[in-house]
């Protein structure tokens, strides 16, 4: 099996929230690495360091706001942003997951 079809194992789906940002906050460690992502309303931009801002952006999130704390080691970086992306819960696995339906707030 070469590298490109073991490529496509590792492949993951990231939902965007409104089209351009995360549902909610999260937090993630790995080893001594910490990365904390907040959604951030429209027109803010990217507001992160250089690793965490370069693969945000070809995810294609616009405005998210994120910080590093710990290691700054790339590597690890990488590894706990990817943790904390496939946190992230939409309403609609919320809503698989208790079996209730999730109002919008811009509903109420």
């Amino acid at each position: 099996m070469s590298a490109y079809e073991k490529c496509f194992q590792n492949l993951h789906t990231v939902e965007r929230h409104e089209e351009h940002t995360i549902a909610h906050a999260v937090q993630t460690a790995y080893k001594k690495t910490k990365v904390y992502l907040w959604p951030a309303p429209t027109r803010t931009g990217m507001k992160a360091g250089k690793t965490v801002q370069t693969i945000l952006n070809l995810a294609g999130f616009k405005n998210v706001k994120s910080k590093v704390i710990g290691s700054r080691n790339p590597h690890n970086t990488v590894k706990a942003l990817f943790k904390a992306l496939n946190a992230i819960e939409t309403p609609k696995d919320v809503q698989e997951k208790f079996g209730r339906t999730v109002v919008e707030k811009y509903l109420l």
